[in-house]
């Protein structure tokens, strides 16, 4: 018999939400995307990159499993 343990996707949820602002606090986010409205968007592109290696290092458990 195999026992896995996983996270349920909401407690992922939570825990990329919990990253995502602790890289990137409301301040800095809003920020980022002023300066890409100002034709700067290198700190948004940047955050961008950076939200979505989180969001890939915390994939939901699939439907098959």
């Amino acid at each position: 018999m195999k026992i896995r343990l996983t996270k349920s996707q909401a407690e992922i949820s939570a825990e990329r939400q919990r990253r995502y602002l602790e890289a990137w606090p409301i301040e800095k986010q809003l920020e980022a995307h002023a300066e890409a409205a100002d034709g700067r968007p290198e700190k948004r592109d940047q955050m961008l990159a950076e939200l979505a290696a989180i969001k890939i290092s915390l994939n939901y458990p699939s439907q098959s499993e």
